[in-house]
């Protein structure tokens, strides 16, 4: 499909007191919880303006969450551990909601346009999947389900592949969009220099 009729998007943030640690050679703890806000206000505003109905953040942290709701989601108290139970979370407010398709966003994705929201949504092409990796097509920076419970989350190490096996094991086929803002995760100080370079106009 290539409207955006009845997808939820959900995307999880963690404690900002332990967020982003691989940042701390180079960023302070305030420094990288600035950063974390920073980049899932922009997660959320972009994929609000690509037109989804609604997005929830789902997080312990009432910082992340008061942010999020100044950005316009619904916040979303974390009552569990980990990323896998806290999408379930979500999964379950957008199905009580009405959601006809889910969309995962991680909060990290610094380069995130509402066209690039707009292209994992248009990837589906009917498909009841749509998987977005990350540079190293590893992990899993935008998955959309349609419906919200077509597959079970897998998020964690090799998660792109994990995806892709659940899709084959139930019959649904799968459909992988290439993009190159959400391939970029910021995770790393080589990924924050990367990222600074963009900003100035560097690679």
């Amino acid at each position: 499909m290539t409207e955006a009729g009845g997808v939820y998007t959900v995307v999880p943030v963690k404690d900002l007191r332990g967020t982003k640690s691989r940042l701390a050679p180079v960023l302070d703890p305030a420094a990288r919880a600035g950063l974390t806000l920073y980049m899932m206000g922009r997660v959320v505003s972009r994929a609000l303006e690509a037109g989804v109905d609604a997005v929830g953040v789902v997080s312990p942290d009432p910082i992340v969450l008061d942010e999020a709701l100044k950005k316009g989601a619904v916040p979303l108290v974390q009552e569990s551990r980990g990323l896998n139970p806290a999408l379930e979370e979500g999964r379950s407010w957008a199905t009580k909601s009405g959601a006809s398709a889910l969309l995962v966003l991680p909060a990290d994705l610094p380069l995130i346009e509402a066209e690039d929201v707009r292209a994992v949504l248009a990837g589906a092409g009917g498909a009841p999947v749509v998987i977005s990796p990350d540079g190293a097509r590893s992990g899993t920076n935008a998955l959309l389900l349609r419906p919200p419970d077509a597959l079970p989350f897998l998020f964690g190490p090799d998660s792109f592949e994990a995806h892709l096996r659940a899709a084959r094991d139930r019959d649904a086929e799968a459909r992988v969009c290439e993009n190159g803002h959400l391939s970029f995760d910021l995770d790393t100080a080589g990924d924050l220099a990367k990222y600074r370079g963009e900003e100035t106009g560097g690679a």
